[in-house]
């Protein structure tokens, strides 16, 4: 596997210097529902979190990012024909012989939307033989091409009595199911040929055959009896997959990975690069990177190359099952690494070194202003940052008796001011702010829920005018309310303010709004192309104005406004089969510093790195401290994929020259987007640059930028 450590190596660089157009997965790879022996040792595991290839020195874990197009697997074989995989709904992938990327053979299964049986995949004579829901199905891996599929073996109808096991064994195939166990005789090499699959005549109920069986109660290697309590749980064997090569012995469970060598056991459990299982919400932080919580109560923080190990949230309460029903946006960061959380009735939690260490809790009852529901029970569905900066707001949903919810700014230093009972609901969903420019005064916009805290609850929008705080010693004071509708009826579950664009952007389950500063109406997109029939999770803006907007079960869309306007939209899809982890996108948020836009799935986090969404206005100005930085230096294009030129404006040219003063390429409009230009180094003929000195010129509309670097072999 020395080429994996290559392709590891390079996207580690490729990745921290966030190169264009990059997907990138996080997930913890578990439950393990197969798993095969890699060739010289090591072990390729099929999980919900994608494939997991393990061995002394290598530990990673192949998403969709790595061309598999799917994370949730069933099944894994390491065949005389390569490495296969197969998803929970049969789309089958290999991987490349140089172990470097995956590419999907047969996707013909998936649309069928029938589960695997987990583990059932066997290899026989260049053949898969999959067992379904309701069918075994037989792929020819010379041609990737489903031979033939049957849906009863002799009587028995496998669309009412599933299989439970396949095994081959010899030139015999045994099924069993909840009637038995029946075998036939294949005749591998000719199965084309083979018309009599289903005849009744040719298959034989067996008793006292045991299919993959293992012995529960034990484990043994070598002959020896192992006892360490690694490997049981209440008296019984949790290893289901055992591989012996060399002198070493990997011992595989549903939640378990363990070698024995050298009469010692290794626990290998453990998926070191990423622990954060469930997150729910994703907050981008100002300085660059995201934090994201779990359900089960964690949070973690990525800063631009690694993610840290997940802290405790409060004492380790979970969100739960709250945080999907009632599309939760409770996490905000402030710069300085600030952090607001809530957990669901425990209050307000503050947090500095990025969420690492938690220093205050506002609790319910306590000597705080903050709304209950009920007494000592305490809820906002969504935080937001106060417009200018300094401190966080909450929306705190009131008691059903007060019918009113509350508008709270609470200081990093723990200092809360409350507008109590100011909401036209006595129920608060996500929130949103900005200042107006001509008074000062904070707009703060929350989303009204009535009745229930539901995602699909009746509401609107109120539109809350505050002064600003730091003109009445920090307090919130004399609020306008203004209550809208016209959202059909539902409650909008995510927005975001677009300073730029002078617009609030709001979504319910199933519509996309907007609101333009100067006009306080609701408005609808006349035309939204390639968008129909979409659940919307969540949304954000990116610095130039596009919408991104996550699903339940579309993946993620990009919508860009033509000729500027808001009411004609047009899309990019993107889904698992561009990169993404999941197509259920829980939340998303946006790294604007870093061009990264992070979306939160149940098995896990995405990335996807993009020039275009980084802020780079201020770039080659007289208001910004970046200077235009050049890197790696000296560059080798035969090993380090580009030289970057950073910290450019985005409607500058730039030119590259050779000593002699000829030149080399040039560049313009989305090749600087993002203000970050990536050169191949291969000039205008498409050949590789001579090694020597090369010197760039930046051209803006105000400015001109020189220097120079070096190209080596």
């Amino acid at each position: 596997m020395k080429l994996l450590f290559k392709v590891l190596a390079l996207l580690g660089g490729f990745l921290s210097a966030y190169a264009a157009d990059v997907w990138q997965n996080f997930s913890v790879p578990y439950p393990i529902w197969d798993a095969a022996p890699a060739d010289k040792g090591g072990v390729w595991l099929a999980t919900d979190g994608g494939i997991r290839y393990k061995d002394d020195a290598s530990d990673f874990v192949f998403t969709p990012a790595n061309g598999l197009e799917a994370s949730n697997f069933y099944g894994i074989v390491n065949t005389p024909m390569g490495v296969y995989a197969v998803s929970e709904y049969g789309l089958i992938a290999r991987m490349n012989d140089d172990y470097t990327w995956w590419k999907v053979k047969n996707r013909s299964f998936v649309s069928g939307n029938v589960r695997v049986v987990p583990g059932m995949v066997e290899y026989a004579e260049g053949f898969l033989v999959i067992a379904f829901e309701n069918k075994i199905a037989f792929v020819n891996l010379e041609t990737g091409q489903s031979l033939l599929s049957i849906d009863r073996i002799g009587n028995v109808v496998l669309s009412l009595y599933h299989p439970e096991k396949i095994e081959i064994r010899g030139d015999s195939l045994y099924v069993s199911t909840i009637l038995g166990t029946l075998v036939r005789r294949m005749n591998w090499k000719h199965l084309e040929d083979d018309v009599r699959l289903v005849d009744p005549e040719k298959w034989k109920k067996v008793k006292n055959v045991c299919l993959h069986c293992r012995d529960s109660l034990h484990v043994v290697v070598n002959g020896k009896t192992l006892d360490n309590p690694l490997l049981y749980s209440d008296g019984k064997s949790r290893v289901l997959w055992q591989f012996d090569e060399d002198g070493k012995t990997y011992l595989v469970g549903r939640e378990l990975v363990a070698r024995y060598e050298n009469k010692k056991l290794t626990d290998l459990t453990e998926y070191a690069p990423f622990k954060l299982n469930g997150a729910y919400v994703i907050q981008a932080i100002p300085e660059g990177g995201v934090i994201a919580a779990s359900v089960d109560g964690y949070m973690a923080v990525n800063t631009g190359t690694f993610w840290y190990d997940p802290t405790i949230v409060y004492l380790g309460y979970p969100a739960g099952a709250e945080t999907y029903n009632y599309r939760l946006k409770n996490l905000s960061v402030l710069p300085r690494g600030y952090v607001l959380s809530h957990i669901w009735g425990t209050g307000a939690h503050l947090y500095w070194s990025m969420g690492q260490q938690p220093y205050y809790d506002m609790l319910p009852g306590a000597d705080n202003c903050l709304e209950q529901v009920e007494d000592k029970y305490t809820v906002f569905v969504g935080t937001t940052v106060a417009p200018d900066g300094s401190g966080f707001l909450t929306a705190t949903s009131g008691s059903a008796l007060a019918q009113k919810y509350g508008v709270d700014f609470i200081t990093p230093d723990a200092n809360v001011s409350c507008a109590s009972g100011i909401g036209s609901t006595s129920n608060a969903g996500p929130i949103a702010a900005r200042i107006d420019p001509a008074t000062q005064d904070w707009i703060v916009y929350v989303s009204t829920r009535e009745e229930t805290f539901s995602a699909f609850a009746s509401g609107g929008l109120d539109i809350i005018r505050f002064p600003s705080p730091s003109k009445n010693g920090g307090r919130l004071l004399n609020p306008q309310v203004k209550s809208l509708r016209g959202f059909g009826g539902k409650t909008p579950i995510d927005m975001v303010v677009d300073e730029e664009n002078e617009v609030l952007w709001l979504i319910t389950t199933s519509e996309i709004s907007y609101m333009e500063f100067d006009k306080d109406t609701i408005r609808h997109p006349v035309s939204i192309n390639g968008l129909l029939g979409a659940e919307y999770t969540s949304l954000d803006v990116d610095p130039h104005g596009n919408l991104w907007v996550g699903t339940a079960s579309q993946g993620i869309y990009r919508l860009e406004r033509r000729n500027g306007s808001f009411d004609t939209l047009s899309t990019t899809h993107f889904t698992m089969k561009d990169g993404l982890l999941n197509d259920i996108v829980l939340d998303l948020s946006i790294d604007k510093k870093n061009g990264v836009i992070w979306m939160a799935h149940e098995n896990g986090i995405s990335s996807y790195h993009r020039n275009d969404l980084r802020y780079s206005k201020t770039y080659m100005t007289d208001s910004t401290d970046a200077e235009i930085k050049v890197y790696p230096i000296p560059y080798n294009p035969h090993l380090q994929p580009f030289l970057t030129i950073d910290h450019i404006s985005e409607d500058s040219r730039v030119d590259i020259y050779n000593r002699g003063g000829s030149l080399i390429r040039s560049f313009a409009g989305e090749e600087v987007a993002g203000g970050r230009l990536e050169w191949d180094g291969k000039g205008k003929n498409g050949r590789f640059a001579t090694p020597g000195v090369y010197y760039y010129v930046v051209r803006s509309s105000s400015k001109i930028k020189k220097g120079k670097f070096i190209i080596k072999r």
